[in-house]
């Protein structure tokens, strides 16, 4: 039997909606109520992490933790909603494990159109993939869908969550390479300055690697590098 506990329906109800009482439903209903957001419920952020982890190599959970305190901290910064911060953070590589046959078999799935320079570098597929997984497994809003679906390639103009999972994928602190240090202190004093620093520094290191930089990455760092004066020079 199940044991009684002090509280009512409405009380429970209203807990789901600021993120507790999961602990006063059982499992797999507290699963289906978030995966449906009924009674506009949102998930326990520690119930997240553990569930979302399983969908995780072992050696990408710290990169994910990481990258979920970072956007904490950003979202503390510029005043964005830190719990959605941390929602997006956890899930946003949430189909990273995946091969590329895999991937496409998800894009088929959600009836995800992808060019040909995607399809030929699968590994840009897991936030289309990621965003559209963790919807149908954890209903996510539509803020944090998109914020997942362009932490990679970035995008002109894009909202505080998306500019946040971004620079927290980007600067998270298991991340060791040069210039990671400047971005870091350039990530709390100028958003729109370290996106086009950080967007430059992506663009000359995949050229570096003789390869062809996807086109929404070159759009966003036109975009944020003329908001910045066009500082960086990059021949696109």
């Amino acid at each position: 039997k199940t044991k009684p506990f002090p509280a009512s329906s409405s009380e429970v109800r209203e807990g789901l909606r600021n993120r507790e009482c999961f602990d006063l439903v059982p499992e797999k209903v507290y699963a289906e109520i978030i995966r449906n957001r009924y009674y506009s419920a949102k998930p326990d952020l520690e119930w997240l992490q553990q569930s979302s982890f399983e969908y995780l190599k072992k050696k990408r959970r710290a990169h994910v933790e990481g990258c979920a305190r970072e956007a904490v901290r950003l979202a503390l910064r510029w005043g964005a909603d830190v719990n959605d911060a941390r929602e997006a953070g956890l899930l946003h590589d949430i189909t990273k494990k995946l091969s590329a046959d895999e991937q496409l078999m998800l894009c088929k799935k959600y009836g995800i159109i992808n060019d040909n320079a995607e399809i030929a570098s699968p590994q840009l597929l897991h936030a289309k993939t990621g965003a559209a997984f963790a919807r149908e497994l954890y209903g996510i809003s539509d803020e944090i869908y998109s914020a997942i679906r362009w932490h990679t390639t970035a995008k002109p103009d894009m909202t505080l969550l998306e500019k946040i999972i971004y620079l927290a994928d980007y600067i998270e602190p298991t991340r060791d390479f040069p210039g990671v240090e400047t971005l870091r202190c350039e990530a709390y004093e100028d958003l729109d300055g370290c996106l086009a620093h950080g967007l430059y520094m992506s663009l000359e290191n995949i050229r570096s690697d003789g390869s062809e930089p996807y086109k929404d990455s070159v759009e966003a760092f036109r975009w944020y590098n003329h908001l910045k004066g066009d500082k960086y020079a990059y021949s696109c």
